[in-house]
């Protein structure tokens, strides 16, 4: 397993050569540590899955630089997203959404933490993520957590520091598959907020 800092110059190149080759890595992101792989990459997946012992019916969600490069790797266009959108994002908000191809609807986050937007930026396509811990367990907060309990290792780790932006908060999760937004998950922003701008004005 390879290490990095967030804030080494080298650590964005490498890990792009590593997710482009299937690779699975531990980074920071503004809510918890998550585990990522590219979108794309089915071999990347099912090391997620090992890593965390995670059940196969339990979804990633998807990280992408902008909902157009969302709308690319498969989520259905929707006019409410692309108004909550640009309030919320980036930000601790996933929204679940309509896709198409493999899956029937995908949890969108672009996330509010400089390394990863500037990882998403280099690759150019989104990342599937989930928290980085054995699941079952609380999400790792700090680098050393993120790997401890796994069932192995990932092939990198970035060492972000602590999480401090929401303090291990997890992320909003608000449903667009219905009618009217509903949330899934409570977080920072409320169902309020995200009535009050979905709509159109």
């Amino acid at each position: 397993m390879l290490r990095f800092t967030a804030d080494n110059g080298t650590a964005l190149p490498e890990l792009c050569s590593i997710l482009r080759d299937g690779g699975v890595a531990a980074i920071p992101t503004e809510t918890v540590y998550g585990l990522v792989c590219l979108w794309s990459s089915h071999q990347g997946r099912e090391r997620i899955y090992e890593l965390k012992a995670r059940p196969v019916q339990k979804r990633l969600q998807m990280l992408a630089p902008s909902v157009q490069a969302a709308i690319a790797a498969g989520l259905q266009d929707d006019a409410r997203l692309e108004r909550i959108a640009k309030a919320f994002w980036p930000g601790a908000l996933t929204v679940v959404a309509k896709a198409t191809g493999e899956y029937d609807s995908i949890g969108l986050r672009i996330p509010a933490h400089p390394f990863v937007l500037a990882l998403l930026e280099a690759l150019g396509e989104p990342l599937a993520a989930t928290s980085a811990n054995l699941s079952g367990q609380p999400p790792g907060l700090t680098a050393d957590e993120a790997i401890r309990g796994l069932v192995g290792q990932p092939d990198a780790l970035v060492d972000g520091g602590s999480v401090r932006e929401t303090g291990g908060a997890a992320s909003t999760v608000v449903s667009l598959l219905g009618a009217t937004p509903a949330i899934l998950r409570e977080g920072p922003i409320s169902l309020e907020q995200i009535l009050k701008v979905s709509s159109p004005s």
